[in-house]
C-alpha cells in the first residue's frame, strides 16, 4: 500500500470496550496504518461489524466507511443510541 500513518481514533457507547489499552491523555488511541487505508478497514481491525457503526465521524465530519484516512485525522465511531 504505502508509508505508515497515524490516525487517532475514538469509540464511544458500547464500543468503547474495543478501545485499546494505551489511550493518550485526552482519551484518544493513535493507530499505525497505512497509507490508502479507508475508514472500513479500521471497522475490521477492531471488529466492528459495518452495519453497527452508524455514525462515523472524520475529522468532525461525516465520512462513508470506504472514505480514505489520511495521516493526522481524528476517526470517531459511534453504534446507534437508543434511548428512552
Amino acid at each position: 500500500m504505502g508509508k505508515p500513518m497515524k490516525i487517532w481514533l475514538r469509540l464511544y457507547a458500547n464500543f468503547e470496550e474495543k478501545m485499546p489499552l494505551e489511550l493518550e491523555e485526552d482519551g484518544s488511541a493513535g493507530l499505525e496504518l497505512t497509507q490508502g487505508a479507508l475508514v472500513k478497514d479500521v471497522l475490521d481491525i477492531y471488529g466492528i461489524p459495518h452495519e453497527e457503526a452508524y455514525v462515523i465521524l472524520l475529522d468532525g465530519r461525516h465520512a462513508p466507511k470506504d472514505t480514505p484516512l489520511v495521516d493526522g485525522a481524528e476517526l470517531c465511531i459511534f453504534p446507534a443510541i437508543v434511548g428512552g
